[in-house]
């Protein structure tokens, strides 16, 4: 049973000399204290998405492939990533093949196997598990598993961001089948708040609304962390964990949400502050499928009339610039003559209103059959910089006669689905000011394609382009990478002319870690990847 096997865990912590949380100031006795913001729902990274399913798999458990500190793909528990080049994509492009390394044991002792990657795909694509996205896992026809340190992908058709999704950290990481197999789901199971995995720690306790403690996983095949002891804090208040760093109470900030605090941070002595460039982009999504702005001629006209480089430094302090923001989204295929820096020009943006009909009317507001330009501008509330970066996005606009509305939505009514009355996934503005992650890849299916709009995917600006779903089809056909970067090239000269949205900035994980730490290397995914290699002095 699983708490026999939870049970043997700590009995081996115990015969190792590993302990709990350890009170009072600084950090646990041969450990480390960090805070960040958020709390999970669950440990179980298959019930969370994005950069918190990955922090909490790159802690507790591994993955067939990982990301180095440069944010290249690299071997986790399997041995390489496969190409066709190393025989590991078969010339079809339908079958993947990995090796996995010898020795690889979960945190009660077993050994993990390719059978427990099969088990993992099928979990994921099994519907009574709530997982939060089968983003790739549902181009999988069939996992096999020839011998215990092969794994095989057979899929439905070619997919090349599978590698970058599928026991990834886009994905999900490799779950230990001996403990979860027995349960008809994980929904709702002891497992999800006291996890056994492969990775380089191993709960001791989540302590609901505080903390997670967790010790060394004397099984780590990278190796034993040298930091035996690691608490993860939640401190919704990111002045209240700046307070901490400072009494040095806690050793480190993760993933600050105000990046503003960039500026200040690098104030406080005794700490490293880093902000590295994310799989992200800042930017107005406008819809393409509202009458104020259905016509490209008006959204591009609304996106010239912002002067992107001074809104971006004046609400943002530094931490991010409006430098290739395009790269946040296509990443290594971003092409910077594609989708160039959207230039200030309200000239151009009076010009093109006036040529889409909208002539300037009492007051200096456009109007055009008797009806006035005024659209809606959705931010996120309770965010200072959004709701300065929004103001400023307002003055830009009244400038060529477009009168913006502001309105706010909590995070958690922003980024609700439609059939929730959710805004931005229901169609319910003309402009949102908007962070998202695109992922690994380069392909921007999710975000472009007819099929995804909303309610049926992630395609916020609802654009329905035949050209761009056709350039999104052939960037998926091959594996070859001077292929794909090419049709995404001519994506990319697509969507700049479309204008769905207005990419402002590529965003930035911002982290601050005592100077007292070595071996630190943030990588786009966030500072765990290493964690093993640490040193507290």
């Amino acid at each position: 049973m699983r708490w026999a096997a939870a049970a043997a865990v700590l009995s081996v912590c115990a015969a190792a000399g590993c302990s709990g949380s350890g009170g009072g100031t600084g950090a646990p006795s041969g450990g480390l204290r960090i805070a960040q913001q958020w709390e999970p729902q669950s440990l179980n990274p298959a019930l969370e998405n994005g950069t918190s399913a990955a922090e909490w798999g790159q802690l507790l458990f591994s993955y067939l492939l990982n990301y180095d500190g440069d944010g290249r793909l690299a071997g986790d528990a399997a041995i390489a990533v496969p190409t066709p080049a190393n025989g590991g994509i078969s010339r079809d492009g339908l079958t993947i093949t990995y090796h996995l390394r010898p020795g690889i044991r979960f945190a009660d002792g077993v050994p993990l196997t390719a059978r427990d990657c099969v088990w993992s795909v099928q979990a994921i694509q099994n519907p009574r598990n709530l997982v939060q996205s089968r983003f790739a896992y549902d181009t999988v026809a069939r996992a096999d598993a020839p011998d215990d340190r092969t794994f095989v992908l057979h899929l439905k058709k070619r997919f090349p961001p599978v590698v970058s999704v599928v026991m990834a950290p886009q994905g999900f990481p490799i779950l230990p089948r001996h403990l979860l197999a027995q349960y008809a789901d994980f929904n709702r199971i002891g497992f999800d708040a006291k996890p056994v995995g492969s990775g380089p720690y191993v709960v001791d306790s989540w302590q609901r609304g505080d903390r997670v403690v967790m010790h060394a996983n004397p099984y780590f095949f990278k190796g034993v962390p040298a930091i035996k002891k690691l608490q993860i804090q939640f401190v919704p208040d990111p002045q209240a964990a700046i307070n901490l760093l400072q009494t040095h109470e806690i050793q480190g900030f993760e993933n600050d949400q105000d990046v503003s605090n960039y500026r200040f941070l690098k104030t406080i002595p005794g700490y490293s502050v880093t902000a590295t460039p994310e799989d992200a982009v800042g930017s107005i999504i406008f819809n393409t499928q509202s009458a104020l702005t259905s016509d490209a001629r008006v959204r591009t006209a609304l996106a010239r009339a912002v002067d992107v480089r001074t809104l971006v430094e004046k609400s943002y302090r530094g931490a991010v610039d409006a430098q290739d923001a395009g790269r946040g989204l296509f990443l290594w295929a971003y092409d910077p003559h594609a989708y160039p820096a959207i230039p200030y020009d309200p000239g151009s943006a009076r010009g093109l209103l006036d040529r889409a009909g909208w002539r300037m009317g009492a007051g200096g507001i456009r109007e055009r059959d008797g009806v006035a330009l005024r659209p809606l501008l959705i931010i996120q509330a309770g965010t200072p910089i959004d709701a300065i970066a929004a103001n400023l996005i307002a003055q830009y606009e009244r400038a060529v006669g477009a009168d913006v509305a502001i309105k706010q939505f909590n995070v958690t009514q922003m980024v609700a689905p439609a059939s929730e009355g959710g805004p931005v996934y229901g169609g319910k503005f003309q402009m949102a000011y908007y962070d998202f992650e695109n992922g690994a890849d380069p392909d921007t299916t999710d975000q472009f394609a007819c099929r995804n709009v909303p309610p049926n995917g992630y395609n916020k600006s609802r654009l329905c382009d035949p050209v761009v779903d056709s350039l999104l089809e052939k960037g998926l056909r091959t594996y070859d990478r001077s292929a794909r970067k090419a049709a995404y090239a001519r994506l990319q000269q697509r969507i700049y002319a479309d204008m769905p949205l207005a990419l402002l900035f590529q965003r930035r994980q911002i982290n601050a870690f005592s100077t007292r730490i070595s071996g630190i290397r943030v990588s786009p995914w966030g500072p765990f990847w290493n964690v093993q290699t640490w040193r507290l002095h």
